[in-house]
């Protein structure tokens, strides 16, 4: 059952975010006005240090202990449209602490004014310079940069790039095509998005573009040579299926993937650290698998290009 805060956070999301709105231009605005506004102190946790910076030409956020071993990549959601920076503080700043790591958030390239391609544009060009530091990399993300995390890594195997040490896409969109059947089937139960919102903000970000190609659709795409892989997702939102099939990508391709699905979430609840009791529990679970990865690359010394000799596809559901 779903704790108080969790029950409470479901209700404002469903009264102040959640619309049915037709017309582009007032979906963009609407977005924007919620997304952008603050929903809660997001606060930097103590012993780690807030910068602006840039990185591949893309301005940013860092988030880093004193003496960083690790670095992640963390890409915001916000459909593409929205999406603000210091609603992360809390999640990435507990995710610099627990792990050691300094992460970027970028503030990459937002539809309408910047339709696709230009946030994975942002999203591989950045980690194409961070993968040039000797640190062990991550890409994470959530909705939105969960699709970018995902497309971020398609793109990093299609250029021979080094591959991250593991990835993590919380509520992944990664169907473009808007065909998969949980868009429908949960557009009621989910407390923040509907089908019609979802088709309308991938219209205006996809722009023209071909929903087919598996940088739009990650779930589309051969997932050969991929890292590990964790996926949230919760059982009553739209991309719950986005998730499952992503999963079931991994286990076709051989690469190890967790799936940790909850019921009576609120879409990406993960990042609610400073809000969700929930969240700070399966935050322990994801730092978990994260170390896990790292200690794994760590003792072989050698990057995850041949994950398919060391496939263990796994899925959570707990009660």
């Amino acid at each position: 059952m779903a704790s108080i805060p969790a029950k409470t956070m479901k209700l404002l999301l469903r009264v102040g975010v959640k619309r049915d709105i037709r017309d582009p231009d007032k979906l963009v605005r609407h977005l924007r006005r919620v997304m952008n506004a603050p929903l809660a102190p997001s606060r930097v946790p103590r012993g780690i240090r807030l910068q602006k910076g840039e990185v591949a030409g893309v301005s940013g956020h860092w988030l880093s202990p004193p003496d960083p071993a690790v670095t992640i990549l963390y890409l915001h959601g916000g459909a593409f449209i929205g999406g603000r920076l210091e609603t992360y503080h809390n999640f990435c700043g507990r995710l610099a602490g627990a792990l050691n790591a300094r992460v970027f958030l970028p503030d990459y390239r937002l539809a309408p004014e910047h339709p696709y391609p230009a946030a994975p544009d942002d999203a591989f060009h950045v980690y194409q310079e961070l993968v040039t530091d000797p640190r062990p990399i991550i890409i994470a993300g959530d909705s939105a940069g969960g699709n970018l995390t995902l497309v971020t890594l398609l793109r990093a195997r299609d250029q021979k790039l080094p591959m991250p040490v593991c990835a993590l896409a919380i509520s992944p969109g990664a169907d473009g095509r808007g065909e998969l059947m949980s868009r429908q089937a949960n557009s009621d139960s989910d407390a923040m998005l509907s089908q019609c919102m979802i088709d309308i903000a991938t219209d205006i970000y996809l722009a023209g573009a071909d929903p087919q190609h598996p940088y739009a659709s990650p779930c589309l795409g051969d997932f050969s040579g991929l890292p590990p892989l964790m996926l949230t997702v919760s059982d009553e939102e739209c991309l719950r299926d986005d998730a499952h099939v992503v999963a079931q990508r991994c286990r076709e391709a051989g690469v190890p993937v967790r799936l940790l699905e909850r019921a009576d979430m609120p879409h990406v609840w993960p990042v609610f650290t400073f809000l969700l009791p929930e969240a700070r529990r399966d935050f322990r679970k994801i730092v978990n698998h994260l170390h896990r990865n790292l200690a794994t690359a760590e003792a072989i010394k050698a990057p995850w290009g041949n994950a398919a000799d060391r496939s263990t596809a796994t899925r959570e559901v707990p009660a």
